[in-house]
């Protein structure tokens, strides 16, 4: 392996080739000297995998270092919303690869780290991964990476300063509740702690009706909140904006306490 860190983008590179070697089979199999009828199912079946495969590369190349970079800048944002004066603990909720977590470290150069993740095998993430990106960045010394779900963090009430989270709470299989998950982030932060999530909170289908979500949100005891589309900070290209990418995407921004 080279001495350069890897970040893996959100974008599982398996479902990108995946899509290619379908639509790849099926436009192949349109040329082929076989049956008329097949030949012509097969065009049109190839149609909308070409299509899916070309907004998946593109997404990727937005996301990805050789790209546009996209996934560097979200997190350079959500740090630069995080309200914290850099002292004492911050715990990353779905650390991936440790880009997120990484770059807080170079950040906060005063403060601790800990990113935690489930790492499950449909990802290219891994812990082992983001301690070699760590170790890399120079950052090893004030990072650790806990393999645990979002859903029952394993830490004590009131143990960080500073929470984060970039697109992970609706990938949390074990807790439907979505509510439950942001109330656990919560737990862990100190009485005046501070907080940003970002996910796709205006995705119904996942946090029901977004105003009647917010409403919730504010009665985990935060104060300071608001919620920011991230279209509103940040130029998305088109394809981004799409609700199946980050059209649906908010920011999450506040303190915990009680709202005055």
């Amino acid at each position: 392996m080279g001495s350069k860190p890897v970040y893996k983008t959100w974008i599982r590179k398996h479902k990108l080739i995946t899509f290619l070697a379908i639509s790849v089979c099926l436009i192949a199999a349109a040329f082929c000297p076989i049956n008329l009828y097949i030949r012509i199912l097969s065009g049109l079946f190839a149609l909308p995998f070409c299509y899916i495969s070309f907004i998946v590369s593109y997404t990727y190349y937005q996301f990805a270092t050789f790209g546009n970079n996209f996934q560097s800048i979200i997190h350079d944002l959500i740090l630069q919303k995080l309200k914290w004066d850099g002292e004492g603990k911050l715990l990353d909720i779905g650390t991936g690869s440790g880009s997120l977590t990484i770059k807080g470290a170079k950040a906060f150069p005063k403060g601790q780290f800990v990113g935690i993740d489930y790492w499950g095998s449909n990802w290219e993430y891994s812990q082992k991964l983001c301690a070699r990106n760590a170790e890399i960045e120079g950052v090893s010394d004030r990072i650790v990476f806990i393999k645990a779900s979002a859903s029952k963090l394993p830490f004590l009430d009131n143990a960080f300063q500073s929470v984060i989270s970039c697109l992970t709470f609706h990938e949390v299989k074990d807790e439907k509740n979505k509510i439950l998950l942001l109330k656990e982030a919560i737990r862990v932060l100190d009485s005046d702690g501070v907080f940003v999530f970002m996910d796709l909170f205006m995705d119904n289908k996942t946090y029901g009706n977004y105003s009647d979500f917010l409403t919730e949100v504010k009665k985990l005891g935060v104060s300071e909140f608001k919620a920011v589309k991230l279209s509103d900070l940040i130029k998305l290209p088109r394809v981004l904006q799409s609700k199946k990418a980050l059209g649906n995407a908010v920011l999450l921004i506040g303190r915990k306490g009680s709202a005055v």
